[in-house]
């Protein structure tokens, strides 16, 4: 009998505890989300602050300027700051270690410098400089139409014309007007020993993208009507693409495919090219269901946009920046466009504070 009492009470005890088990939640640790591979810098806005991934699925802040690109090793961060905003103003190429350690200027004295890209074996860097440039509106009077951007007047009004009648009766009609400040912009290569920059072949309009990791002679850059392949050891240039709306290269880390920020009719999209310009396929766009629920919000139908891809470092993945949620955020796909989703939580993506213009930032490097 007491064995079978002894019985009875270990079954109660045993039914008093699940009954409490059920009744009361059961609290376990919540792993924080993993961080993507690798190291992600990512800038808020160009001249602004520069983040990079904490490994757990969070960023930090690093510094603050212009186009920051992470070195093929991932410890260091080169970036460009300006004195100011003023067209021809002055600036410089910085470089700081990933862990924030050690911020310093490579060069400076450089008109306008922005998107920096590290040579595959990180000695070199290349970046876009301003060179000839109109700092300053200019007042014109000539007998040609101008095909120019021009400033416009108190009224609005862009051109007048202006009849002049000499002693003899002749008469003289001359256009007046005023053309807007205009930069042009090429390639300058720096030696990270010594600082020295020098010069390279470019176009009128000349923007860096990005240097072949397999081919350590050849960069792609932006030039007035398309891409640019240029062979940096002779110094011969030859057209990769004819499209003048392929904007921001970047090689994927075989070498085998180049991503491009494409201005889509009237907004931006991602592509992906083989490496010869070849093969050019849409990964990213704004499907009919999307458009529709637009619309069912009440919202007029509007294609996202999408742009600034950076590889990861493993090659299989994209990251990007849209603005498809009603906030520019970054997001990652697959290498053939497929499963886009964010990159970061809400509250990364909220703390980032992304802003996006289409002037060839770079808003994310990935290694």
């Amino acid at each position: 009998m007491q064995k079978i009492s002894r019985l009875r009470w270990c079954l109660g005890w045993l039914a008093l505890m699940v009954a409490l088990a059920m009744a009361a939640p059961i609290s376990l640790p919540v792993a924080r989300a993993a961080g993507p591979e690798g190291t992600v810098v990512i800038q808020s806005v160009s001249g602004g602050p520069i983040w990079v991934s904490d490994g757990e699925g969070g960023v930090r802040y690093l510094t603050d300027g212009i186009d920051p690109a992470l070195s093929p090793d991932g410890r260091q961060v080169a970036f460009t700051r300006w004195d100011s905003p003023s067209i021809g103003t002055l600036g410089a190429l910085w470089v700081i270690n990933v862990d924030g350690s050690g911020e310093r200027p490579i060069a400076g004295e450089l008109h306008q410098p922005k998107a920096p890209i590290w040579s595959p074996d990180g000695s070199r860097i290349v970046l876009t400089l301003q060179t000839r440039h109109r700092p300053q509106p200019e007042f014109k009077c000539t007998r040609d139409l101008p095909n120019e951007p021009l400033q416009g007047d108190e009224d609005g009004d862009k051109i007048k014309v202006v009849v002049k009648v000499d002693r003899d009766g002749d008469v003289e009609i001359l256009f007046c007007y005023t053309v807007l400040a205009r930069p042009f912009w090429g390639l300058g290569s720096v030696t990270l020993a010594d600082g020295v920059v020098t010069a390279l072949p470019h176009d009128l309009f000349s923007y860096a993208g990005d240097w072949d990791p397999v081919n350590p002679w050849r960069l792609v850059y932006r030039g007035d009507a398309g891409l640019v392949s240029l062979d940096i050891n002779q110094g011969t240039r030859w057209a990769l693409t004819d499209d003048r709306y392929d904007r921001a290269p970047t090689f994927s880390p075989d070498g085998r495919f180049i991503a491009v920020t494409y201005w889509q009719h009237d907004h931006w999209e991602v592509h992906r090219l083989n490496a010869d310009g070849s093969g050019r396929v849409r990964l990213t766009e704004t499907t009919l269901t999307q458009l529709a629920d637009q619309r069912l919000a009440g919202l007029e139908p509007r294609s996202y946009h999408n742009a600034a891809p950076a590889w990861s470092p493993d090659g299989r993945r994209i990251a990007f920046v849209t603005d498809r949620t009603g906030r520019w955020e970054v997001w990652v796909m697959n290498a053939d466009g497929s499963d886009p989703q964010p990159l970061f939580g809400p509250e990364v993506q909220a703390q980032l504070s992304l802003q996006y213009f289409g002037v060839d930032e770079r808003m994310i490097s990935w290694r």
